[in-house]
């Protein structure tokens, strides 16, 4: 089973304050989905639609970022089943609308994916028919991918809304005669400044221990009550039951500790429970995320699939600023469309700079 970072709000941090003003969104229908960060970027993906017969991976990334007489960028990535191509199937790749040849596409290497970029022509034919029916194609005369436009309509209107582009002259759905002067203005990417902290645990604690009971009691009622709260954190299942797991103490700064322990495991994925909380160990904690999957120096990291073959990742990045964790990574790398390993697109919820 796999088990996806939920989506978590930015903490208010002196260093973070205007990126309150704007929270990332995701969306998906049918063959689309949809990434808007704190910037205000959006990030729309398509695919290939699975149903159809003999569908070769590959995706379409439309990138715009917010504020007035902003243009739709393109880039996509062509896949095969097969482990490699032969040069012919790679050569005069042309991009096709509803039928229409609008040229060769330009192709960055030769390795799988392929990818590369649409130019501006190509991509205004693109929208011209993204309200509508339209068949999306990249072919020569020895291959053939195809884009479904299922929920394109529905994603790109999706986009509009969150960057407050309906009913305007720059909406790629819903357009109007309204000028663009209250549509969503771009945000610069927060700056977090990390603060170093230990590397190893200086204290673990076994559950045959005294102060195991007591410190998992605190921990455990930190935790957020959500729909998947109920048995959280029991321990690893094993075989023969639900064995609780030893938890570790990492030193942090300003009289702070980190506690970790592993909450669950599943087929492919496995996740650690991250709290703050004094070093006395008194007192409430501070829950950061059960999806945790390493710790080193200030910076947690999470990295689950969404899927065995891992086509498809959710990322997640907290760093230690010196009072709190703040999360500055929040991405999922696409639908699991057989692309590429570790999936092929940065769509992020998201964004910040650590220095």
């Amino acid at each position: 089973m796999a088990y996806f970072i939920s989506v978590t709000c930015l903490t208010a941090v002196s260093t973070a304050i205007l990126a309150q003003d704007i929270k990332g969104i995701s969306f998906s229908h049918e063959d689309w989905e949809l990434y808007c960060s704190n910037t205000g970027t959006c990030r729309a993906a398509g695919y290939q639609n699975d149903d159809l017969s003999q569908s070769e991976p590959a995706s379409i990334l439309l990138t715009r970022h917010a504020g007035a007489k902003q243009t739709v960028m393109a880039e996509f990535a062509l896949a095969s089943f097969e482990e490699e191509l032969p040069a012919s199937k790679i050569r005069d790749i042309h991009f096709f609308v509803n039928g229409r040849d609008l040229g060769m596409v330009n192709i960055d290497g030769n390795e799988l994916p392929l990818m590369g970029t649409l130019s501006n022509q190509q991509v205004n034919a693109l929208l011209q028919g993204a309200a509508q029916n339209a068949q999306i194609e990249f072919k020569n005369q020895h291959a053939h991918w195809q884009i479904s436009d299922k929920g394109m309509t529905a994603t790109l209107l999706k986009m509009d809304d969150f960057q407050k582009r309906l009913n305007t002259v720059g909406a790629l759905i819903k357009k109007g005669r309204n000028n663009e002067a209250g549509v969503l203005a771009a945000i610069p990417k927060f700056v977090v400044k990390p603060v170093k902290t230990a590397n190893q645990p200086y204290r673990t604690l076994d559950p045959t221990q005294a102060p195991y009971q007591t410190l998992y009691k605190t921990l455990m009622s930190s935790q957020p009550k959500t729909e998947v709260s109920e048995g959280f954190c029991d321990g690893v299942y094993t075989g023969d039951g639900q064995e609780p797991q030893p938890i570790q103490l990492y030193k942090l700064s300003g009289q702070k500790v980190l506690a970790t322990t592993l909450c669950w495991r599943a087929a492919y994925n496995e996740g650690y429970g991250m709290w703050v909380l004094d070093a006395s160990l008194k007192g409430p904690a501070t829950f950061i995320t059960e999806t945790a999957s390493d710790f080193s120096e200030g910076h947690i990291y999470s990295g689950q699939k969404g899927r065995g073959i891992g086509d498809c990742w959710a990322i997640a990045e907290w760093v230690w600023n010196g009072q709190q964790f703040v999360q500055t990574v929040d991405r999922w790398t696409g639908m699991c469309k057989g692309l590429a390993a570790g999936g092929v697109w940065d769509l992020d919820k998201i964004e910040a700079v650590v220095k």
